[in-house]
């Protein structure tokens, strides 16, 4: 069975392959098919690597409970297909067999809905994929190789790197290739955002198509209902940039007064509408975080007090949890290893585009304003929540991949490039430039007795 499952995998590979073939240019976004082809099998490779580290060391963890409850609504889908119909929607069926379906109610369309919408979109791919895990990577990587083209035709617009580091930044990060190959609502958030910094991008043309606000429009559902949460994130990044398209002076401060203005309002708005307290709501999911019991939860955490001095008094253990952990000392097996190396290189990489930064970098595009304040709010939000290692991993992946080629955007790698370098003029030699050579003074009175 599993031999079929591996053959049924090539074939999908190679009906990808053929469709790949049979467009026109030989080229996409400038990247040659087969190479496109060739990033398209290593998202697979990392995926069923994905799955193995899962299933091995974390008895499949979150990724497999989202596999096996697809499978259960897909495989029922045709013997109750009234029930699938009304819980996509959040309504709530009666249940035709407790043994058959029993996952998820609908509670959870409310209260987790990334995961509601993961099962029941991976549950209309039972008929291609028969509920193996394998089968279900093949269409994760075609959503990760979609959202890192995206990527890649983004930051080849408003960034200047070398056309390699470009690649690696869009291609080959290891830690955000990594959680976004699997099952999970990881690879969802990477394509939605993908797609809304190309919706961005275009609306700078004089005439944004229809096309621009459907893409626009997809991409924040994407997000939406993978995880909710971050609509708030993106919401004031929007509008400050939104007024930079056509108010491009003081741009700094131009968030800087929306975020602001932001918070007051969410403030104001959870109160009166909710009755609850936002620093209420993020205490308690805070405190969700802290319920989690497992070897990678941070020891001796604290809670935070539910006010905004509580918050404030957070900010310097949420920087250092998201920009900090886990350290070295107390990783407690290879994943973390691997993430606390992840970490420390971003900071080196922090360090190294600051000292040897470009003497001459154009104007940024007002896109990369944007980036930056939602990758930096999302960390600080994890940073602040999340009081597990893996988690913080976990989450902080894209925003540091994003805040990487950034960071190589100001990296003057000519410079880099002369330090390791070895010069081949002798040192007693000076170099001369011909075109600086003074030409010899003419013999007159004055400047005889100089020869």
């Amino acid at each position: 069975m599993i031999n079929m499952i591996y053959l049924l995998l090539v074939l999908y590979i190679a009906g990808f392959g053929w469709w790949l073939r049979s467009i026109d240019s030989p080229n996409i976004l400038g990247l040659p098919r087969t190479f496109i082809f060739f990033i398209f099998i290593s998202k697979i490779i990392v995926g069923l690597i994905y799955g193995l580290i899962h299933h091995t060391y974390f008895q499949g963890g979150d990724t497999f409970i989202y596999l096996q409850e697809s499978t259960r609504i897909g495989s029922t889908f045709l013997s109750y297909p009234s029930y699938y119909i009304n819980s996509i929607f959040g309504g709530n069926p009666p249940i035709p067999d407790t043994a058959v379906f029993i996952y998820p109610s609908s509670v959870f369309f409310w209260k987790d809905l990334g995961t509601y919408t993961l099962v029941h979109v991976h549950a209309i791919l039972y008929p291609f994929t028969l509920g193996h895990y394998e089968l279900h990577i093949f269409f994760i990587a075609l959503i990760g190789l979609f959202a890192s083209l995206n990527f890649y035709k983004v930051f080849g617009q408003i960034l200047e790197l070398p056309k390699w580091v470009l690649i690696v930044c869009c291609f080959f990060l290891p830690s955000l290739s990594f959680w976004t190959a699997g099952l999970h609502k990881d690879a969802y958030v990477y394509f939605g955002l993908s797609l809304f910094l190309v919706g961005l991008l275009e609306l700078q043309q004089p005439t944004p198509s229809r096309k621009t606000f459907f893409k626009l429009g997809t991409a924040l559902l994407i997000i939406g209902f993978s995880r909710h949460y971050l609509l708030a994130l993106l919401l004031p990044a929007i509008i400050a940039y939104l007024i930079t398209l056509n108010y491009t002076r003081r741009i700094g401060l131009t968030y800087l007064v929306v975020y602001s203005c932001s918070i007051g309002l969410a403030i104001l708005f959870t109160k009166s509408i909710f009755g609850v307290e936002l620093f209420e709501i993020l205490s308690s999911k805070q405190a969700a975080f802290l319920a989690e019991i497992g070897g990678s939860s941070i020891q001796n955490a604290e809670p935070f007090a539910p006010t905004i001095w509580g918050v404030i008094s957070m900010i310097p253990m949420a920087l250092i949890n998201v920009l900090g952990r886990p350290f070295l000392w107390e990783c407690k097996d290879f994943l973390q290893v691997l993430a606390s190396l992840e970490i420390l290189s971003f900071l080196g990489l922090i360090l190294c585009s600051l000292s040897m930064k470009k003497k001459h970098i154009k104007p940024p595009n007002v896109l990369i304003h944007f980036i930056i304040a939602y990758a930096i709010s999302n960390l600080f939000l994890v940073g602040l929540l999340v009081s597990n290692i893996g988690t913080i991993a976990r989450y902080r992946a894209i925003a540091l991949g994003i805040l990487s080629a950034l960071l190589m955007h100001i990296l003057d790698f000519y410079q880099l490039s002369l330090k390791h370098k070895p010069s081949n003029t002798p040192s007693y030699q000076p170099r001369t430039d011909p075109k600086t050579i003074s030409p010899p003074l003419p013999k007159t009175k004055q400047n005889q007795s100089l020869h």
